[in-house]
């Protein structure tokens, strides 16, 4: 018998974003129990009554601080991830709420399947910073909750990196990126002397292990 999936807590004070995302993941099989909140003050006392795998949080809460509720989530319940989906990309905010203990940050504006990937990924145990997000955080703050080596590695190399750990060939990260092959390939081997390994397979195992995901699976 396999075991239960996880339980993740939803909070979101807009009736049709949250229960458009609760419907998203009550069909995923991987899914164990979505619960909801829609103030600061509810999700607080929700994730201690019900300990969520995962908790799904938007900053524009009527009663408080999202980046707040993030730190009081990660106090209360150290084993629950957070992963914010709200409407701004401004990277202070970014930096604040990965400083706070998110381990990602994905906008509304993200396509559904991509948004469930998201959700599934940090509930994985991984890092994610959705499209529109990832190159203003690095650009702006230093590769806040990259762990080495990843953490010397350029935005764009990140996506090289995330791709290869996805199975993508060169031809199809070249395609997704709108790079020729050739630089594709040149960026790989200089990834790979960066990082440390000696093989693409090392490599995708690596991007796995840091949770490093592509920013849009559909591409």
């Amino acid at each position: 018998m396999s075991a239960p999936g996880p339980t993740i807590l939803i909070v979101d004070d807009h009736p049709v974003m949250r229960h458009g995302l609760i419907a998203l993941l009550e069909v995923e099989d991987w899914v164990g129990r979505v619960e909801q909140a829609t103030t600061a003050a509810e999700a607080s006392e929700r994730a201690v009554t019900v300990h969520p795998q995962l908790a799904v949080v938007d900053l524009g809460l009527p009663d408080g601080d999202g980046v707040e509720l993030i730190r009081n989530i990660r106090r209360s319940v150290p084993d629950c991830a957070v992963l914010v989906l709200t409407m701004t990309s401004e990277p202070a905010t970014v930096r604040a709420c990965l400083d706070a203990g998110a381990s990602g940050y994905v906008l509304k504006s993200t396509a559904p399947a991509s948004v469930v990937h998201s959700v599934r990924a940090v509930a994985d145990g991984g890092v994610v910073l959705g499209p529109g997000v990832a190159a203003h955080t690095l650009d702006a703050g230093g590769s806040a909750r990259l762990r080495p080596p990843l953490d010397r590695l350029s935005p764009r190399d990140l996506r090289v990196l995330a791709l290869v750990g996805d199975g993508r060939s060169n031809v199809q990260i070249a395609r997704t990126l709108g790079l020729s092959e050739k630089t594709v390939r040149n960026r790989l081997s200089a990834i790979l002397t960066v990082i440390g390994v000696a093989d693409r397979v090392q490599a995708a195992l690596l991007a796995r292990d840091h949770g490093l995901t592509p920013a849009d699976p559909q591409n």
